[in-house]
């Protein structure tokens, strides 16, 4: 059996992150410092530690924000395209996706466009970029497909 957990987003600027995040719905479940030896023995590295925040979707999907604390941090650099290998992205749910692209447009954040009416599936679905430039994707309407 599997079943999907969580998602975990190395930030460079945590109260930023969460700020964004926060914005979407989500709640805090969980703010922790992980470091030592288990920590760092499972990340392959030494002497590293994190900030972790975790936070719950209405339907259980967490998302870590992982600040490490003691290292030179590089700020992401924009995305050259959306088919980059190696992309990811995430997808939210969403009620109203005029109101959540409207919101998160008057705080500065950068959609490749606005919400469109798909051709493909009986849904309205938008892009943005994160504060520290990963893909997240909004969707309003029926998921075709099985559950």
């Amino acid at each position: 059996m599997i079943s999907y957990r969580h998602t975990g987003i190395v930030v460079y600027n945590l109260k930023k992150s969460y700020k964004f995040y926060k914005s979407l719905g989500l709640e805090l479940v969980s703010n922790i410092i992980e470091e030592g030896n288990y920590f760092n023995n499972l990340i392959g590295e030494t002497k590293l530690k994190a900030k972790v925040l975790k936070l719950r979707s209405k339907d259980n999907i967490i998302i870590e924000i992982i600040d490490y604390l003691n290292v030179k941090k590089k700020k992401a650099k924009k995305p050259k395209t959306m088919i980059t290998t190696g992309t990811m992205h995430m997808c939210f749910t969403v009620s109203n996706i005029e109101k959540i692209f409207h919101k998160l447009k008057k705080n500065k954040i950068f959609f490749f466009s606005p919400p469109l009416k798909s051709i493909f599936d009986p849904v309205t679905t938008c892009f943005c970029y994160d504060p520290d430039y990963n893909l997240v994707q909004f969707v309003q309407g029926k998921q075709v497909g099985p559950k």
